[in-house]
């Protein structure tokens, strides 16, 4: 039986391409921490992480991260547990693509999850893990760094705090939006599709539903008309998420009776702005809270 070596961390064969002294002796297991990898890599070769992060940058043809240049709107795209788990930092955005800071460029997993929150093509920019720990924790203030999703929120908040039901049968959305809008201080009650949704709705005590128009069984347009249906629900405020500009689904929308609707992907400042408009113009009208 054929005894095959274990598996390197990426950065190992790297280092010995890079002909960083030293490295022919490192053994550093496929599975290691990213951050612990490149420690054990700049101590063995006597290399700062700094200039690691030159010759991974050089190796894969990658930018360096430019963290002085970070978009205020790009940080929100991804809530902080998710960066903070991932071990990234969106640093720049277009309706397309996202930038994104990471010390890993061969986590292809977490390409993926950025993408399918995000709704862009993901560009990767290189820096040393500590770097990246650092300009996390500058660019999400203690406000933005949402708690988990069984902390009791709504205890901690005041009663008369808004109260927004999020619908939307992808996980990885709600925890977006949740985020989003604990981070502005509303509390959050998620449902992942129509039905539970209408059963939420039926405990009273919302202001606000976002919800998402295509689903599985029961889509946003037929939650939509139920809400609407009901005497209990009738006048509560509704955002529907859509995956098109489409002016026929738009028109669609409003005679359904939709309050505003976003299209995805996302834009957390614009989102939470169309809330807070939403609300107020409900508040204008003087809608009592559906109890």
């Amino acid at each position: 039986m054929t005894d095959f070596p274990p598996l390197q961390h990426w950065l190992v064969p790297l280092a010995r391409q890079a002909g960083l002294p030293g490295a022919d002796t490192l053994a550093i297991d496929s599975n290691a921490d990213t951050a612990e990898a490149w420690s054990a890599v700049a101590m063995a070769t006597h290399t700062t992480e700094d200039a690691l992060a030159e010759v991974v940058s050089l190796h894969f043809g990658l930018e360096r991260a430019n963290f002085a240049e970070t978009q205020l709107g790009a940080v929100p795209l991804l809530p902080y547990r998710v960066a903070a788990r991932l071990g990234v930092l969106c640093l720049a955005c277009t309706d397309r693509e996202v930038v994104v800071a990471t010390a890993d460029p061969v986590a292809f997993e977490a390409e993926q999850e950025i993408h399918r929150l995000t709704s862009r093509h993901v560009r990767f920019c290189i820096a040393p893990p500590a770097s990246v720990a650092d300009a996390l924790a500058h660019a999400y203030p203690d406000a933005d760094r949402a708690p988990d999703l069984d902390d009791p929120l709504p205890a901690l908040l005041p009663d008369d705090t808004p109260h927004i039901l999020v619908v939307d049968d992808d996980a990885g959305m709600r925890l977006l939006l949740r985020t989003v809008l604990q981070s502005r201080n509303f509390r959050v009650t998620e449902a992942a599709d129509g039905p539970s949704a209408l059963e939420r709705l039926e405990e009273g005590g919302f202001h606000l539903v976002t919800l998402d128009l295509s689903m599985g069984a029961m889509g946003g347009l037929e939650v939509l008309e139920r809400i609407r249906s009901r005497l209990m629900t009738r006048t509560l405020p509704v955002i529907v998420a859509t995956g098109t500009e489409d002016p026929e689904v738009e028109m669609q929308l409003f005679e359904a009776g939709a309050d505003d609707f976003v299209v995805k992907p996302i834009d957390p400042p614009r989102f939470v702005l169309r809330v807070q408009a939403v609300l107020r113009r409900r508040d204008q009208i003087g809608h009592p809270l559906l109890a």
